[in-house]
């Protein structure tokens, strides 16, 4: 008997993980508003009823695939956290920013998906900056505090900070095709990603190195 036309099936599965990852795909190359449901579904595999039917449409779906993003880099800081708990200065700020590098490598999409919106003020840079950028920054400032303001670089205004941190990490992998063609190396090679974290952790911190070597 062929089933009636309306909302599917509760009972009708699909792969979530599967679907953010396509979709966090398309997001990142064609921006909010050159991405279709339809492209991600047929992509996915599965019915775009369906998937409307999870995801509600695309405004919800870019929002979820921004979050499923954002948790992982906050899961990885939470680990970094608990497996060196008492890391202060210095050797904090390192091991902070390396991992901040490893993530940028392996999700290049996460930076790509932040910087589409953050030119021109709109429903979806006022979400995120409000829902993701923010409480990101919050909760280092307030580690920060809790461990005697021991981060060196928060001497810093956090405007100039964030903005040379996020182009300092990012823009190697984000514009990875500029950096192939022009410099003949592939950014996201292990031995180019372990470079870079090294060059960035060096340039920030070697005032900081050198002040306490003279102390």
């Amino acid at each position: 008997m062929e089933r009636k036309k309306g909302r599917p099936s509760t009972k009708q599965q699909i792969d979530h993980e599967h679907i953010l990852k396509i979709a966090i795909k398309f997001f990142a190359q064609k921006g909010y508003d050159g991405t279709q449901m339809k492209a991600i579904a047929d992509e996915a595999g599965c019915a775009k009823s369906l998937m409307n039917y999870h995801f509600k449409n695309k405004n919800n779906l870019w929002q979820q695939a921004i979050i499923h993003l954002c948790g992982k880099l906050l899961t990885r800081f939470a680990e970094l956290q608990s497996h060196f708990k008492d890391l202060e200065g210095l050797p904090a700020l390192k091991a902070y920013t390396r991992q901040l590098i490893y993530f940028s490598a392996e999700y290049p999409e996460f930076n790509k998906l932040i910087s589409n919106e953050m030119g021109v003020k709109s429903e979806r840079s006022d979400w995120i900056i409000d829902n993701i950028l923010q409480p990101i920054h919050l909760r280092f400032e307030q580690e920060n505090k809790e461990k005697g303001g021991s981060n060196p670089l928060f001497q810093y205004p956090l405007a100039n900070l964030a903005s040379i941190m996020i182009g300092a990490v990012n823009i190697f992998f984000s514009h990875a095709y500029q950096i192939e063609k022009m410099y003949g190396i592939n950014p996201f090679d292990k031995k180019e990603i372990e470079k870079h974290a090294d060059i960035v952790i060096d340039l920030f911190t070697a005032k900081f190195e050198q002040s306490n070597s003279i102390k």
